[in-house]
């Protein structure tokens, strides 16, 4: 599949492992607090994830009873270290540009916390680039379902006008990949999952190394 933005209107961004590099930043969270209710590391636990469910739902499938108060703990110790580790991947301010140079409105729909990607978001980016910013139990359902995609572009675009030519979800899980297809839109994943080796590369998905292969692209 090529890689066409002729017809392209909206770009939507997952932020974990796309836009931030916050793998680090995860893990010693996670660490932290599994050590506090003694359940070993993230490399124990992980196992127990549900894929289809962000991180922060998967917290009852960790804690159990005790998942309300673990994930607060959570939050509290991924806002103090956060501007420790946090940084963009390479080219990624690049991409955006570029996009919004040709007039494509640039956006984040994440699963992520607001109250976690307020904190990261402006030590990486300028907030203001960004037209919308969707995130995690704001939309009637989350990434992989398709009313992520369809509650970010609400007074934009119907469901039925969202196709792989004017909307691109750009991830790096099976999560936006899915998310995508379901609602209509064209796939593209980029970097690495946080919590698989890979992702899937089917016929109806556009993968990208990095960011810089993507400017690549989308300089042609």
């Amino acid at each position: 599949m090529l890689l066409s933005k002729n017809k392209l209107l909206y770009a939507l961004f997952d932020w974990d492992g796309t836009l931030s590099d916050n793998r680090n930043v995860v893990i010693e969270a996670m660490n932290n607090v599994l050590k506090e209710y003694n359940l070993g590391s993230w490399e124990d636990v992980r196992k127990l994830r549900n894929p289809r469910l962000s991180l922060w739902d998967n917290f009852v499938n960790f804690f159990g009873s005790q998942s309300t108060e673990a994930y607060e703990e959570y939050v509290r110790i991924y806002k103090r270290i956060s501007p420790q580790y946090v940084k963009a991947f390479p080219y990624a301010s690049e991409v955006i540009n570029i996009l919004k140079e040709i007039g494509v409105e640039v956006m984040i729909m994440t699963n992520k916390d607001r109250r976690l990607l307020e904190i990261e978001l402006p030590l990486l980016y300028n907030p203001d680039i960004f037209s919308r910013i969707v995130c995690g139990h704001e939309a009637p359902k989350d990434k992989p379902y398709p009313e992520h995609i369809f509650y970010t572009l609400r007074g934009l675009l119907t469901p039925t006008e969202i196709n792989q030519q004017n909307v691109w979800m750009i991830g790096d899980s099976n999560q936006d990949g899915d998310c995508a297809l379901s609602a209509g839109a064209l796939p593209i994943m980029i970097n690495k999952n946080l919590f698989t080796d890979d992702v899937d590369k089917t016929s109806s998905v556009l993968y990208f190394q990095d960011f810089s292969s993507l400017y690549d692209a989308l300089q042609k």
